[in-house]
């Protein structure tokens, strides 16, 4: 039988410290039809010191191709490292798909070890790519494929957005699923996506581009029973949604948590809006509690109405303070999420973005945040486009994207002084609540956190951002911890 090898590429610091890595949902994604005709190999770096071994000898004359995913950010440098070693070894296809590529396939398919770019959804792409090179059948016929040959770069025809529905589950016996619980709230939690894609056109998001604007969901039944699978086989006690939106379709959501209501399992949503969830009544609040969520997590982006105005957030700054306040009266846990750093964004409008920040937590013992963020020119989206015109230069080779992340600034109108203060706030923000010690798996880790919090709350309260001894030494073990 022929074979697939597919690597999970190292995340960097959030899944370096959390007590365990979250499941490789893209990958598993993208077998979930090659595994019924091809032996699927799943590589995961963030557990595997020891890849380049594994890989060795996985590379045999039966592999069709090895495919990797990539986000913006360090993933690209450890993707590329491991696709240059494939090359060392064997002249066999090196694939690479997600949003990033997607949306810069050119600049991908530039590097020598990069020899194909799946666009877009990954299902029956992958699959159908693997058939046609198992059968030595012409890639050209492949929608959703970009790739090289000849020394030209091919574009095929674009693949329409798959149906949930008609998708199979993921095939988790690829992967060991205990190795992939992290505490959530001191719980062992599996990943779960229901639904993919966002209908909103935040300026700032890769939605837009990749998923063009569409909201495609699984039925609740079909939900409900793969959650019941996953606690019957695997003994999980939490979920987490990774959705983007999990309220666009109140009603869907509805019977979801009516149905984890008989489940007796802790769990969390990564995305929600302000707006939405104020459209909630009461006793939809307390059928949330009743059902098990712990956490939600809130884009509330910044603190002046302008910035949400100008980024197409659709959403005010008073809508965030009162979806805080309602959540409060109930045992969740608010997660905000906040940027400062926006094109044309003044020094008064950060400000106000982290006094919004201390309001909330005042107001709200439960509330946390996930840590002050700089903004980053994401390829694809308007505010590229805005921060270009601004003097904004984007990389022009791959590996150049590897050093983008929130927590690092790549921004023209961002220097001097101005650079070390958002450093400052990004660093401290990160511990001004109790969340690291609620994700991280170190115990110095949780340690340091709770006596660095004080400090952290009073650089931000009082707007002191001088001597950011704290922040170069905290930077530099980051950075260690990310490798």
């Amino acid at each position: 039988m022929k074979k697939v090898i597919l690597l999970q590429p190292i995340v960097g610091l959030l899944d370096n410290i959390k007590s365990a890595p979250g499941l490789p949902i893209s990958l598993l994604t993208a077998a979930k039809f090659l595994v019924n005709e091809f032996e699927v190999k799943l590589i995961d770096q963030r557990l595997d010191r020891n890849w380049k071994e594994t890989l060795k000898k996985e590379l045999n004359d039966q592999v069709v191709f090895v495919g990797t995913t990539v986000m913006l950010g360090p993933e690209i440098k450890f993707a590329y490292e491991a696709s240059q070693y494939v090359k060392s070894l064997k002249d066999v296809p090196v694939v690479w798909g997600g949003p990033f590529v997607s949306v810069l396939p050119d600049q991908a398919l530039a590097e020598d070890g990069i020899d194909i770019i799946v666009v877009g959804d990954g299902e029956i792409t992958t699959y159908e790519l693997a058939k046609a090179l198992r059968d030595n059948k012409p890639l050209e016929k492949v929608a959703g494929l970009i790739f090289k040959k000849d020394g030209k770069i091919v574009r095929n025809q674009t693949r329409p957005l798959v149906d949930f529905n008609k998708m199979p589950e993921l095939p988790y016996h690829l992967v060991e699923v205990s190795r992939y619980l992290p505490k959530r709230e001191g719980v062992p939690t599996i990943d779960l996506e229901t639904s993919r894609g966002c209908p909103f056109n935040c300026h700032f998001c890769y939605n837009p581009a990749f998923n063009l604007r569409r909201w495609r969901w699984y039925e609740p039944d079909l939900i409900l029973k793969q959650i019941k699978k996953l606690k019957e086989e695997y003994g999980i006690k939490g979920v987490w949604f990774v959705d983007d939106e999990f309220f666009i379709h109140p009603n869907r959501a509805r019977k979801i948590i009516e149905g984890l209501m008989e489940l007796n399992l802790q769990w969390e949503i990564q995305g929600a809006r302000a707006d939405s969830l104020l459209t909630l009544k009461d006793e939809d609040l307390e059928l949330l509690v009743k059902s098990g969520c712990k956490q939600i997590n809130i884009g509330a982006e910044s603190g002046s109405d302008r910035i949400l105005q100008m980024v197409e957030k659709r959403i005010t700054t008073q809508q965030i303070i009162d979806i805080n306040r309602r959540l409060s009266k109930y045992d969740i846990m608010p997660w905000f999420y906040f940027m400062i750093g926006f094109p044309t964004e003044t020094h008064e409008e950060q400000k106000k973005t982290i006094d919004l920040v201390m309001k909330i937590l005042k107001e709200n013992p439960k509330a946390k945040i996930s840590g002050i963020g700089c903004f980053t020119p994401y390829p694809g989206t308007a505010l590229f486009d805005e921060a270009l015109k601004l003097g904004y230069q984007a990389p022009t080779k791959l590996l150049d994207w590897s050093t983008y992340a929130v927590d690092r600034i790549n921004i023209p109108w961002l220097t001097g002084a101005a650079a070390h203060r958002v450093e400052t706030i990004q660093f401290s923000s990160f511990f001004i609540d109790q969340k690291p010690e609620d994700v991280a798996g170190n115990w110095w880790i949780k340690l340091v956190a709770k006596f660095y919090r004080p400090f952290a709350r009073f650089r931000l309260r009082h707007h002191f951002y001088r001597f950011p001894l704290d922040a170069y030494l905290g930077n530099i073990i980051k950075k260690k911890l990310a490798q």
